[in-house]
């Protein structure tokens, strides 16, 4: 077995981790007045298609063993990004942390540095302008 076996495992966990988590979490948001959707029919809905997408990727990788077979400091590195994001997200506010994100994924997908800067550069514009400026999310 390869390493992208390996990793869809992984990933396949992670999506039903996070789908349970999200359909658990998004029973405590309130309900709409007159069976209406309210805001928990969103993370409703991404929780069942993690959970289902998950499922399906670890049926699909259970025939074979899995082994490492490298680039597994990347994905570490990745996944330290994601667990400080809520930290810089509190700290830096959220267009230069989606920013920052983005520059660090493509910098750990082997993109030039200038590139990873405007990549990081223009994610963090559009965050801008659609989340802050566009639909008013406070960050």
């Amino acid at each position: 077995m390869d390493t992208m076996r390996v990793w869809e495992r992984t990933a396949a966990l992670l999506a039903v981790v996070l789908g349970v988590l999200a359909l658990l979490l998004s029973r405590g948001l309130p309900q709409m007045e007159g069976g209406y959707p309210g805001p928990a029919l969103f993370p409703s809905i991404l929780g069942v298609v993690l959970l289902l997408s998950g499922l399906g990727l670890w049926w699909q990788g259970r025939r074979a063993p899995a082994r490492l077979q490298g680039g597994e400091g990347r994905v570490l590195l990745a996944l330290l990004g994601l667990a400080l994001a809520p930290w810089l997200l509190g700290r830096l506010g959220l267009s230069p942390t989606a920013g920052l994100c983005a520059a660090a994924g493509a910098l750990l997908l082997g993109v030039r540095p200038g590139g990873a800067l405007l990549t990081g550069g223009g994610v963090a514009l559009l965050v801008y302008l659609i989340f802050q400026r566009f639909l008013g999310v406070q960050g």
